[in-house]
């Protein structure tokens, strides 16, 4: 916390110095209000993570951009990593939505890992925006939490790349792609990424290939048409949680004699369990957009994506002997434990969008129809045969209006209707036993947001916005062990600002009250992968979140924090949400061919499944050289200060996945 408060006063200090430099305009972003505008007149607390940010950090993937922004919490769940944003907690995925160029990607039944964020290659993503805490009307079910909207690069240029990475631990990275612009009303591209990783603990491994490609056609200025797929594969053995220390076995054996190392002996020692895993997505989307005059738009986006996953679990379960009267014996016993899945996930829809503007203002009409289904077989660790076949068809219009009260005062006001058809079969057989659980049923669901945004001067502006949402409960989540779980409701109070000062500082600041009702939350029962699910009467999250960037000279200087108190009923903090995250980021530019980057991340302690995770702070730092203007370097360390951490902890402290030590990395990229 010493560093970071040094930091951050050096970045005021920096800022008050050099008040007359010039200042970066804002972003375009399209988030938020589902049209373009700047980034200052956005009513939101809306962040955006650059291409040019993209280069400078070497992020390699999206996971890691996001991790890297103080609005992003990242919670290492058995779904593999999950965004959170607004303490949602290790339900992020229901209630954060991600989108790749505005087409939702959350799993239909996020229950097993399929977010598949690791598929987009960072050489093709135009930027990212981060819009936290709204978009239920123009978004639907689940984004209490907020939206992350991944833009990719479009159509209409010719020119292509070429890049690869390697780093210490002996994970290779190769991408290429280009577009061509073949005349003045078509164009075409395709993009490849390739990954060959060792990774950071013994036992894991994996290999990755993605492919896409697109073409974008002009028939007049009225009429444009565009298609695009892509595939992606990937296979890949992960490692469960490791023993952070030696521990007395009831056999009297040694845990070499089950070939395992503790976190003590072996920062790198593999998991109790492992699991082989491939997964397969592929996606195709079409979209047509009819603009017949400057102040109307139709958009039509069409899609199909399907993903198989199939994977197999083998290791050995803990459990603590005990006596008679419960108590422990001190003693435990390693039992063989395996478990397999083999689904497909299939998601087609069509979203329909009308853009109107009109004199003092502009109205969105739009209608999603969106059809999912999952069917697959499961076994269990503990002998569970399961057979799934949930399907869910939805239909839900919208609407949302921005009317310009006065000159500087604007009103947005909006509502959405969802109605949701669920068909839920599932067969469980257990010891020649089969239990079968048949439930058909339609929701209905109502979503409305208001917002006051009033820009005080050209250059600065304050909001205040209320918006109410809901979440329907997953296939799987009324399977597992409870189907009388209720839609939960979530209901935003919000009031921030965003202005340039001092002529070359960006600043933007929110806080804001959650409200749940009948929260959804799951909790273990028999070990880790049996989970119970329940509505939580009320919980509460109220929070801040602030970001600045200073623009001096060739230094660019971005920080960021957000602090929230996240509670249920009973005044007890809810899991896997930290109080405190802080990034500080800074960019030198040398010369026009040589720049280097620093940043430094704050996380602060949370609780998960009862055990309290330490606060941990890591610094990164990277370089880059432009050999030529096709040809560019780089180098860098990760965890330069080899900080030892833990990505969670598990039965009681005695498990855990550490954190990776320093690395180091090096690269080039090629563009013509």
């Amino acid at each position: 916390m010493k560093k970071l408060a040094i930091l951050s006063f050096l970045i005021c200090v920096g800022a008050v110095a050099r008040g007359e430099e010039s200042i970066h305009l804002g972003e375009t972003v399209v988030t938020s209000m589902g049209f373009e505008t700047t980034l200052l007149d956005e009513p939101t607390n809306i962040s955006v993570i650059t291409k040019e940010k993209i280069e400078e950090k070497n992020y390699k993937n999206v996971i890691e951009a996001l991790d890297d922004n103080p609005m992003i919490n990242i919670v290492n769940s058995r779904n593999g990593a999950v965004i959170d944003m607004r303490g949602s907690g290790d339900s992020a995925m229901n209630n954060v939505k991600i989108l790749v160029d505005g087409v939702a990607i959350n799993p239909f039944n996020p229950t097993r890992k399929g977010l598949g964020l690791e598929t987009i290659p960072m050489s093709n993503v135009e930027r990212i925006e981060i819009s936290p805490g709204g978009g239920a009307v123009l978004y639907g079910n689940g984004v209490s939490g907020g939206v992350v909207n991944i833009i990719t690069k479009s159509g209409g240029y010719t020119g292509g790349y070429v890049e690869s990475d390697i780093d210490s631990f002996n994970n290779k990275k190769f991408s290429t792609g280009g577009n061509y612009q073949l005349n003045d009303k078509i164009s075409f591209g395709m993009n490849y990424a390739g990954q060959n990783n060792e990774e950071f603990r013994e036992g894991e491994k994996g290999t990755s290939d993605y492919i896409d490609g697109n073409i974008q056609y002009k028939l007049s200025e009225k009429h444009k048409f565009g298609i695009s797929a892509s595939r992606y594969v990937e296979n890949e053995t992960t490692s469960g949680n490791a023993l952070q220390r030696d521990i007395k076995l009831t056999n009297g054996k040694n845990l070499s004699d089950y070939g395992l190392e503790t976190l003590e002996q072996n920062r790198k020692a593999k998991g109790v369990t492992s699991t082989d895993r491939n997964i397969t997505k592929e996606n195709v989307t079409g979209k047509y957009e009819y603009t017949p005059n400057k102040d109307f738009t139709l958009g039509v986006t069409a899609y199909n994506t399907n993903m198989y996953n199939r994977s197999n679990t083998s290791g050995y379960s803990l459990s603590e002997d005990k006596d008679s009267n419960k108590k422990p014996l001190g003693t435990y016993t390693l039992n063989s434990t395996s478990s397999s899945e083999d689904f497909r996930e299939e998601t087609t829809g069509v979203l329909l969008k009308a853009t109107q503007k009109y004199e003092r203002g502009t109205v969105i009409v739009g209608l999603d129809a969106i059809s999912s289904k999952f069917t697959g077989k499961g076994v269990s660790d503990k002998g569970v045969t399961s057979i799934y076949d949930y399907q869910k068809d939805i239909v839900s219009p919208y609407i949302l209006n921005k009317y310009n009260l006065t000159e500087n005062l604007e009103f947005i006001a909006g509502y959405r209707y969802e109605w949701a058809e669920f068909n839920i079969n599932r067969d469980d057989t257990s010891k020649g036993t089969t239990t079968l659980t048949r439930n058909d049923y339609d929701l209905t669901n109502n979503s409305y947001e208001t917002t006051l945004n009033y820009k005080y001067r050209d250059t600065g502006s304050v909001f205040v916005r209320f918006e109410k949402g809901y979440m329907t409960p997953t296939p799987g989540q009324k399977t597992e062990n409870n189907s009388v779980l209720k839609p939960e409701t979530s209901t935003t109070y919000e009031l921030g600002m965003k202005d340039y000062i001092l002529h070359n500082t960006f600043i933007s600041a929110s806080i804001f009250r959650l409200e749940k009702e009948d929260e959804i939350t799951g909790y273990k029962i028999d070990g880790d992968n049996s989970k119970y699910f329940r509505n939580e009467a009320e919980t509460t999250r109220n929070g801040l979140e602030f970001t600045m960037e200073n623009y001096i000279g060739d230094l660019t200087l971005t920080s960021g924090f957000v602090y929230m108190e996240a509670e249920n009923q009973d005044g007890e903090r809810l899991e896997e949400i930290p109080r405190f995250k802080a990034n500080v980021s800074a960019n030198y530019k040398f010369t026009p061919k040589f720049d280097t980057t620093v940043s430094y991340t704050y996380m602060g302690s949370k609780e998960g499944q009862g055990i309290m995770n330490s606060s941990r702070s890591l610094t990164d730092v990277g370089v880059r050289y432009r050999v030529t203007e096709s040809l560019t370097v780089k180098a860098g360390i990760n965890n330069l200060f080899n900080k030892e951490y833990y990505e969670s902890q598990n039965n009681g402290g005695l498990t855990a996945n550490p954190g990776e030590e320093r690395s180091y990395y090096m690269g080039f990229k090629m563009t013509f």
